[in-house]
């Protein structure tokens, strides 16, 4: 076997391992936005048998595309542009993934060194494009012929992927400069592939030992499990505690840590366990429910927690919290002694509000390494450990609380009474709107189905006005920079690798500025149903300050943009439909979700009227809870 590597262009021998160590170490997709620079490394993914690509011209949609991708896989997705504008473009989805800790491994073409600041075409500083929104960067050298680079690119490739799946996962970023001639075209006239293990044949050529041979079209790739990095720390001894503690662990706290908070806790009647976007990992639910039961704690469940939809047991969930929260009586009322908070800060500024003034005595936020999910600095101790661990933990070292907890029941209670009058308004309510379209579309979407809502007004309402139930859904929102932008692209990833239906609902304004993902859909008949809530520009500032700016408020913030949506759909092979009546938006829904393809339900709304409508139902809702419910002593 020939021992040393003979490819004659140096681009291709350094591209080429470093897409095998990516195949190798668990990488199975790579999002593809072709330019010139990156040619060696297009090449070098596609002739990775184990690498699926998928070809998105726009930079940007790519992004979120794949953030789409590996959220729904759990395993990182490759992201791979050309040089200059085409990899700035990355950002916001690179921003998303940092703070959702979605794994992306983004490489950018760039040109050698020797080409910076000196206006070469196509040429930015690229060199830690992305800041600190990555959780590794690196510049990588440019292969050079006489520069044997076959195992830093391999350690490289292997680095990568390990620091994207250490926790707290996130994207890292390769920047890779490459000098003139990219290719050889005789070399790849070839088509070489890299092959572990064979003899040389007469015309194959070794990349650092490894041979590479004429490859014929490559399968497609099977998935793989990811490997998660972890290791453990301990925490400083202190003579003095501090204003936070920060608890080291790696998934599992330690008994330490276990015996201080379960000595905190076990004194603490009125407690909350407040459960916000990613709260609950698979097998994690039943968990936190064994511990708010134990305690006779209620749990406040974000739509986005895992834990207000599904099977398990939610004798515990309290999904009105968002309505209750609005009354000062209650908040006075309902003060807790202690706070065991979960997951991302929740949707509901109701519920920061009052966890910002209740000023708990003890306030735990679980939370894995790298990430401090507590905007509002209430945190007495932080612990690094995976939720379902920690309160299976807690829950047998807590003594059980009362049978019948007051506590527990009047908060029940009180969402119930909310909960109901919400269900009996929103039901005999015919204006089409975001809370009422999400309160429809959840008795029409069978278990199992993937509900990505867009961020401003969808999220919120779906928040405010969809009650939990038994019925599995699995609820995705980019929260993690909470932009509008990508929604789209997200949910087009996330369906092109899930089995089960996805389902899309968006504003108006979020679907425009993510108009041109629809292409993947045609590109690689991506099924996706997208229903768009059109009330002609940006809703969510109706309900903030702004509205009372008069004709400056139309202008620069409901920036209204009588667009019709139809054209755009019809361009990229989609069914367009606008409903008028929930009998056509449920039988749009339902026929939509019987078929393969893209489907757009456009449902239009005015937004003064929705405004209005919406404080009217709450209004109603918090008129219903009333004083003859449950209460506990004020504090």
């Amino acid at each position: 076997m020939t021992p040393v590597s003979v490819l004659r262009n140096p681009n291709r021998r350094a591209m080429g391992a470093l897409a095998l160590e990516l195949e190798r170490s668990g990488i199975t997709d790579a999002c593809i936005s072709p330019g010139s620079r990156s040619t060696a490394m297009v090449l070098a993914l596609v002739r990775a048998s184990g690498i699926r690509p998928w070809v998105v011209t726009d930079e940007r949609s790519a992004g979120f595309f794949a953030l789409g991708m590996a959220r729904e896989a759990r395993r990182p997705v490759v992201l791979l542009s050309t040089s200059g504008t085409a990899a700035a473009n990355y950002l916001p989805a690179v921003v998303e993934a940092a703070l959702s800790r979605v794994p992306l491994v983004v490489l950018t073409a760039d040109r050698p060194p020797e080409l910076r600041d000196c206006h070469a075409a196509q040429t930015i500083d690229q060199v830690r494009l992305f800041g600190t929104h990555v959780r590794w960067s690196v510049d990588a050298p440019a292969p050079a012929e006489g520069v044997d680079l076959d195992a830093y690119y391999r350690t490289l490739a292997c680095r990568a992927v390990a620091a994207a799946l250490e926790e707290p996962r996130g994207p890292v970023h390769l920047n890779l400069p490459m000098r003139e001639p990219l290719i050889d075209l005789a070399e790849e006239a070839s088509s070489y592939r890299v092959a572990d293990g064979e003899s040389v044949e007469p015309h194959a050529l070794s990349v650092g030992g490894v041979v590479v041979r004429p490859s014929p079209s490559a399968p497609e790739a099977a998935d793989r499990a990811a490997r998660p990095c972890s290791s453990t720390s301990e925490a400083a001894d202190h003579g003095r505690v501090p204003y936070t503690v920060v608890h080291a662990a790696s998934d599992e706290p330690s008994t330490a840590t276990l015996r201080a908070l379960a000595g905190t806790l076990a004194a603490c009647e009125r407690g909350l366990v407040v459960c916000g976007p990613d709260a609950a990992g698979e097998g994690e639910a039943e968990a936190i429910a064994r511990l708010a039961a134990r305690r006779g704690w209620p749990i406040l469940a974000d739509p986005l927690s895992g834990l207000r939809f599904g099977c398990h047991d939610r004798s515990c969930v309290v999904d009105a919290y968002d309505v209750l929260l609005r009354d000062p009586d209650f908040c006075g009322a309902h003060r807790p002694d202690a706070v065991v908070q979960l997951g991302a800060p929740a949707v509901s500024a109701a519920l920061q509000c009052f966890l910002s003034t209740a000023r708990s005595r003890c306030h735990v936020v679980v939370a894995p390494r790298g990430t401090w999910p507590d905007p509002l600095h209430r945190a007495t101790d932080v612990v690094r450990a995976r939720p379902g661990a920690l309160c299976s933990a807690l829950a047998g070292l807590l003594p059980a609380g009362a049978s019948h907890s007051p506590w527990l029941a009047a908060w029940r209670s009180a969402s119930a009474a909310a909960r109901g009058a919400l269900d009996e308004l929103l039901a005999q309510e015919r204006l089409m709107c975001e809370g009422t379209v999400l309160v429809r579309l959840r008795d029409l979407l069978p278990a199992g189905t993937a509900l990505h809502v867009g961020n401003s007004l969808p999220v919120r309402a779906l928040d405010t006005f969809v009650g939990g139930s038994a019925r599995a859904l699995v609820v995705v929102c980019n929260r993690g920079a909470s932009g509008i932008d990508g929604v789209v692209s997200t949910a087009l990833g996330a369906a092109a690798v899930r089995a089960g239906p996805t389902v899309l609902v968006v504003g108006d304004l979020s679907f425009l500025h993510d108009v041109g993902a629809l292409q993947i859909a045609a590109r690689h008949r991506v099924s996706l149903l997208v229903i768009v809530v059109n009330n002609d520009g940006g809703g969510i500032f109706s309900f903030l300050p702004q509205a009372s700016l008069g004709a400056d408020f139309e202008t620069f913030f409901a920036t209204p943009h009588g667009l019709d949506l139809a054209g755009a759909v019809a361009m990229c092979n989609g069914r367009h439909a606008v409903v008028t009546s929930w009998e056509e938006f449920a039988t749009a829904v339902e026929g939509a979700l019987s078929r393969w393809g893209l489907d757009v339900i456009e449902v239009r709304s005015d937004r003064a009227v929705s405004r209005e409508r919406h404080a009217r139902i709450l209004d109603a809702a918090l008129a219903r809870v009333g004083a003859a419910l449950p209460r506990v002593e004020a504090r």
